[in-house]
């Protein structure tokens, strides 16, 4: 773990604090993270259910397409 120094936005924080219901900063930052991995865990899965090849997104085109 790093300890880092950054300018944070109040207002998302507290709005963020509000939805995951906790009470800290890190507690806050932590169920934010957890949050964006696995929305790209589900992401990844529904592609996967729709037969498209995760590397192929990487072209713009492709992810566009994917996602119609």
């Amino acid at each position: 773990m790093t300890k880092r120094l950054i300018d944070v936005d109040d207002e998302k924080l507290d709005a963020v604090r509000s939805l995951l219901g906790t009470r800290t900063l890190k507690a806050t930052l932590d169920g934010a993270f957890d949050e964006v991995l696995a929305l790209d865990r589900r992401r990844r899965a529904l592609l996967v259910e729709r037969g498209i090849d995760i590397e192929e997104l990487k072209d713009p085109d492709a992810r566009r397409a994917a996602w119609g």
